[in-house]
């Protein structure tokens, strides 16, 4: 069980480490259309097919401050919360990486760095920084699967069988399904950990939906234009809510007050909700601890009982336990093993969205910045 464990959590940062390096792949060259070695906003426009609106509504042929509010309001998504994850998950990897050009656009001016700036080194090395947190384990990593594991090795201790390899652990098999002390607080905390990890996935994607620029076609005169992220519009971001109903209780309970003793510093913080200025470190060990528990759950569920489960039924064994509840446990369990791995797949797009929201905008790391531009030759050491 130990060696799957750790098996299933290499998979998982594999997967990390995967998309990342995706990212990095589709570098600016891949969006040059011309071939200069650099990516224009209409090139970046048309590579990314983004939508086309009537932003110039004077046709003088300036975008007025005024006149960019009024596009971003109308451009404002009206996503509900499946609609949002939905669209999150079938995001094309070129879209992905357009999203992280577009950021460059908005980090070169505000800093006033080069053209030549790699934006994929800055995130990567963002990356690496919050991975090495993120797969460390501690003690307490495995506190809210001790209940879990009590109760389900319960069923083997009340039949004398010591593990899922013993000679009589056949006796066992049924009786997870039948035994209503065990089998609904298992439910409870598979329904857990999936809120769980679909509100972690939620709220960095529609965090990270504020703070993007917009970029659009004006349809008066064909060119592109760089709207401000979402954020920077009073009325948007009044209306915008990351910790919807009990979401905000649990923010607010498990950090000790949240946003009411760490109230946000700027506009941006505001977006992380009852949370407030804790977002950082809190949502970093909130995606770790249930990153790892989709980790447990599936090893133990296998290991546990759909593994000795099918091979129950598979040898035809005399000695199950509850033979009439055989077939309705291991269809369970192996639901909820789908459940697990679902959320597992959800990790990935998760974290690298955390790494987005905690990079950019008034939380750009400008020492990373530097260091990104020295390796470059970009400014002097």
């Amino acid at each position: 069980m130990g060696i799957l464990f750790f098996v299933v959590a290499g998979v998982c940062v594999g997967a990390v480490l995967e998309e990342v390096n995706k990212l990095s792949e589709i570098s600016e060259l891949a969006l040059d259309a011309d071939g200069d070695g650099e990516v224009t906003l209409d090139e970046l426009a048309e590579a990314l097919d983004v939508s086309c609106m009537i932003v110039d509504t004077d046709g003088d042929g300036i975008l007025s401050e005024e006149e960019k509010i009024d596009a971003l309001k109308s451009t404002a998504s009206n996503y509900n919360f499946i609609q949002a994850i939905i669209a999150e998950r079938s995001m094309s990897e070129v879209d992905r990486a357009g999203e992280c050009l577009v950021a460059r656009e908005r980090i070169l001016g505000k800093y006033s760095l080069p053209q030549e700036f790699e934006i994929d080194a800055y995130f990567g090395k963002i990356f690496g920084e919050n991975l090495e947190e993120s797969v460390e384990l501690s003690p307490i990593t495995w506190l809210p699967l001790i209940p879990l594991i009590a109760l389900e090795n319960s069923v083997d201790l009340s039949r004398d069988v010591v593990s899922a390899s013993s000679s009589n652990a056949f006796e066992s098999c049924g009786y997870f399904f039948a035994t209503p002390w065990v089998f609904y607080p298992t439910i409870f905390f598979q329904a857990l950990s999936l809120t769980w990890a679909l509100f972690n996935f939620w709220k960095m994607t529609s965090i990270k939906k504020m703070l993007l620029p917009t970029l659009v076609t004006d349809g008066v005169n064909g060119e592109a234009a760089l709207l401000p992220p979402r954020y920077t519009i009073d009325e948007i971001r009044n209306n915008f809510n990351s910790s919807p109903s009990i979401f905000a209780w649990g923010e607010q309970f498990f950090t000790g007050g949240g946003a009411k003793t760490s109230p946000p510093r700027n506009e941006h913080e505001e977006l992380f909700g009852a949370v407030g200025a804790k977002f950082e470190e809190v949502y970093r060990d909130s995606m770790r601890f249930s990153t790892w528990l989709c980790v447990a759950l599936i090893v133990y569920s296998t290991t546990q009982i759909v593994f000795r489960d099918m091979a129950a039924l598979y040898l035809h064994s005399a000695n199950v336990g509850n033979p009439e509840g055989l077939v309705p446990e291991l269809i369970v369990w192996i639901i909820f093993t789908a459940s697990a791995v679902f959320q597992l797949s959800l990790a990935p797009t998760t974290f690298l969205n955390y790494c987005f929201v905690t990079s950019v905008e008034e939380y750009v790391k400008y020492d990373i910045v530097q260091e990104v531009m020295r390796e470059e030759e970009l400014c002097e050491t």
